[in-house]
């Protein structure tokens, strides 16, 4: 609107100058020129028809664009709705709340054959992910994060992740952090599609996380300072829940130490978990175990070390129960310690515009009875096609227990080709 006045007051400062000079010219001709003063008389009214077209055309174009509606201070009367008076509103907690809400998301598309360990050949086209991500840091001392992913198996959407983070670094070192989630135990992959890529550059995550990736319903008191960090956590977990009821008894804690600079990136980390068998992999591979007694839990241990520099990058991870653990299974007594671990080297590079990597990645377990594979190699080579689009492709290769531990003794393999676009 400023900008409108000025243009208007300019016009007819224009008008101004033209009829002055106008006027000028006809004090200096002679009385003579009459029909010589009539021309010129004639050329000004011209000009000043053309100036009001003008300012016709401009206010039309104003009056076409939506007027901002006049606010009205506490306690003062309602204008007159004939006042064309137009005052941009100051922004409001929804603004500022938009403005604060990012939104994100990905889909993954792979193509794949498989011999699994039974030599049955397969091969499949398919969606494999559909994710939808939310972050909000509306007040500075708080942030809310939600995933929504779709289940293919059931063909639909669930609850990922939701967490709610309440942490003022600036002020207090201490940070809480509650919701759904994965508990800080072991290297995880994330929930998301970005996370899963910022722990590994391979598609397929290593047998360690696949055993011992916990996720629940948990609070985590927090404390990050000067590269520390350490925490404890409470969450319910299912062990014992079918013989005594739901209780929230279980609890993790976890410290360590991270640095990063533009040319070195470097993490370690111990957690411990006071139940193991709480994890995602040992709930389903070891159903006997999840009504044992409070004084019979087993709790487990996670050490774990990240390096990248140069475009190198190394994982290095150990994950185990602590304690052995005696059970029978199909009237067979059985003794067990679970066990994993982990090794993967990636290198990342720039190229033509691309960003090419490759990884290679061996983990393997002990002690698990044939519920998982007893070793994984993984060899991928992929690139970013841009900040939103990569493409990989990994060969897969596992070995299984020996039967008279549970599994079949055989090996399996596969190739896939995976299209991710993430926004």
């Amino acid at each position: 609107m400023n900008d409108w006045r000025f243009k208007r007051s300019l016009i007819a400062a224009s008008v101004f100058c033209v009829l002055s000079g106008s006027a000028a010219q006809a004090q200096q001709a002679a009385p003579g020129d009459v029909e010589a003063l009539k021309k010129m008389m004639q050329e000004v009214l011209k000009q000043n028809e053309e100036l009001r077209k003008r300012v016709r055309d401009l206010e039309n174009a104003v009056g076409k664009q939506p007027a901002a509606a006049p606010k009205e201070a506490v306690g003062e009367a309602p204008r007159d709705p004939s006042q064309s008076v137009a005052v941009e509103p100051p922004p409001g907690p929804l603004k500022t709340a938009r403005e604060k809400i990012q939104l994100g998301g990905a889909l993954e598309v792979e193509a794949g054959t498989r011999k699994d360990f039974d030599r049955l050949r397969s091969s499949d086209f398919a969606l494999t992910t559909a994710e939808f991500d939310f972050e909000a840091d509306v007040v500075d001392w708080a942030k809310a994060e939600l995933s929504l992913q779709w289940d293919s198996a059931n063909d639909k959407i669930t609850v990922n992740e939701g967490l709610i983070t309440i942490a003022k670094p600036t002020v207090l070192p201490v940070y809480l952090k509650t919701g759904r989630g994965v508990v800080p135990f072991g290297v995880s992959t994330g929930t998301t599609v970005a996370a899963r890529f910022e722990e590994s550059l391979t598609i397929t995550g290593p047998l360690t996380i696949e055993v011992f990736e916990a996720k629940e319903d948990y609070v985590l008191l927090g404390f990050r300072k000067f590269g520390f960090n350490a925490g404890a956590y409470v969450y319910n977990g299912t062990t014992d829940n079918r013989k005594r009821g739901k209780h929230l008894e279980h609890y993790g804690a976890t410290v360590g130490y991270e640095m990063k600079t533009d040319l070195l990136s470097f993490d370690v980390g111990v957690d411990w978990i006071d139940s193991v068998f709480d994890t995602d992999g040992l709930t389903a591979a070891f159903a006997e175990l999840q009504t044992r007694p409070k004084r019979a839990y087993t709790p487990g241990i996670s050490v774990h070390g990240r390096l990248g520099m140069a475009g190198f990058s190394l994982i290095a991870e150990y994950d185990g129960a602590m304690n052995r653990v005696h059970f029978t299974r199909s009237r067979r007594d059985v003794s067990t310690m679970p066990e994993a671990w982990q090794v993967e080297l990636g290198y990342m590079t720039k190229l033509f515009g691309l960003r090419p990597y490759g990884a290679f990645n061996y983990s393997a377990t002990a002690g698990l009875q044939g519920g998982f594979p007893q070793r994984r190699l993984l060899g991928t080579v992929g690139s970013w096609l841009s900040d939103n689009i990569r493409l990989a492709l990994e060969y897969a290769n596992e070995q299984d227990y020996p039967k008279i531990q549970g599994g079949t003794g055989r090996d399996s393999d596969a190739w896939i080709l995976r299209l991710t676009y993430e926004w």
